[in-house]
C-alpha cells in the first residue's frame, strides 16, 4: 500500500491510474489478470506489467502471496456493489437474479448451522468410527472433494463411487459406529434411496444431504440437511451445496480441536516429505 501511495503521488499518468485502481480494488485482484485490468483502464497489458515490476513483483501472484491479512473493502465499496446488484435486478438481468438467489441461499445455510439438525449431523460425524460418503450424477465431484477435505479433519473417511456395483466396502462391513453420508440432489437418484434403505437395514447410521426435491428423505432417514430452494430461471446451481459442505467441514475441523490440529500438522509434514505441495 505504501508503494501504491507513492506511485499515485509521483508516477506517470498511467501509473497513477493503475495505483488508484489497485488501492481501491485490492480485494478483487485475485479475480483479475494484467489483461483485464488493462482493459478496464484502457491501457496495454505491457503497461500494467511494467507497473507491477516497478513495485518489485513479477506478476499479480506476488501481490496475493504478499498479503498477510485479508483485504477488507470499505463501507462505500460494499454499498456500491449492493446498489449495482439492485439496479441490475430491476432491469431484469438474469445473472443478477442468480447472484441474489445465491446470496439468499448462503444466509439460509448459515442460519441452519445453529439449528438442531446441524448439531446432530456434527455430532454424528465427530463420533463415528468410520465414515462412508456416496453421491451421484453431477454432484459427485463436489461430494468427492468434500470427502477429501473431511479427511484432513478426521481419519477413516472413504468416498464410494459405486463403480463396483455392490457398495461392498460399506455393506460388507461391520456397521458398529459407522456413518454413511449420502449426497443426492436429484429426485431421480434412485440408487441413493436404495442405498439408504439397504444401509439402514444393515445397521449403519445415515446422514442425507439433499435438496427440496427429495420427497422421500424426510420419511426414511433420521438425519437430514436440506438445501434451501433456489428459484432462479437458470439450470440448478451447485453453489449452495458447495457452501453447505464447506461450512460443515469447517465446523467439524473447529469442533475437532487439538485432535484435528495434530492431524493437519502430520499431513503437512507428509506433504513436505513427498514434495507434492512444495513451492517452486
Amino acid at each position: 500500500m505504501e508503494k501504491l501511495k507513492l506511485s499515485a503521488a509521483t508516477g506517470t499518468p498511467a501509473e497513477r491510474r493503475i495505483a488508484k485502481y489497485f488501492s481501491e480494488h485490492l480485494a478483487d485482484l485475485p479475480l483479475e489478470t494484467a489483461a483485464s485490468i488493462a482493459d478496464r483502464l484502457d491501457l496495454s497489458p505491457m503497461t500494467v506489467g511494467r507497473f507491477l515490476r516497478s513495485l518489485g513483483y513479477q506478476g499479480l501472484d506476488g501481490i496475493y502471496f504478499g498479503q498477510k491479512t485479508p483485504s477488507v473493502g470499505s463501507a462505500w465499496q460494499i454499498s456500491e456493489r449492493t446498489d449495482i446488484l439492485h439496479k441490475d435486478l430491476q432491469e431484469g438481468r438474469l445473472l443478477a437474479e442468480l447472484m441474489s438467489e445465491q446470496i439468499d441461499a448462503l444466509h439460509k445455510i448459515y442460519a441452519m448451522t445453529s439449528q438442531e439438525p446441524w448439531r446432530r449431523a456434527e455430532q454424528a460425524i465427530l463420533g463415528a468410527r468410520e465414515i462412508f460418503i456416496a453421491s451421484y450424477q453431477n454432484v459427485s465431484g463436489i461430494a468427492r472433494y468434500f470427502a477429501e477435505q473431511l479427511s484432513y479433519a478426521r481419519d477413516n473417511v472413504r468416498y464410494m463411487d459405486g463403480q463396483n456395483g455392490t457398495y461392498l466396502e460399506l455393506l460388507g462391513h461391520d456397521p458398529a459406529n459407522t456413518l454413511l453420508i449420502v449426497i443426492a440432489c436429484r429426485r431421480f437418484a434412485s440408487k441413493a434411496r436404495m442405498l439408504t434403505r439397504t444401509a439402514q437395514k444393515a445397521g449403519h447410521r445415515v446422514l442425507l444431504i439433499t435438496d427440496q426435491h427429495c420427497d422421500w428423505g424426510r420419511e426414511e432417514v433420521q438425519m437430514a440437511l436440506t438445501l434451501p430452494a433456489i428459484r432462479s430461471r437458470t439450470w440448478d446451481t451447485a453453489m449452495a451445496l458447495a457452501a453447505l459442505l464447506d461450512f460443515l467441514v469447517t465446523a467439524i475441523a473447529v469442533a475437532g480441536g487439538e485432535s484435528t490440529n495434530h492431524r493437519t500438522r502430520r499431513i503437512g509434514e507428509l506433504q513436505d516429505l513427498f514434495g507434492d505441495f512444495a513451492r517452486r
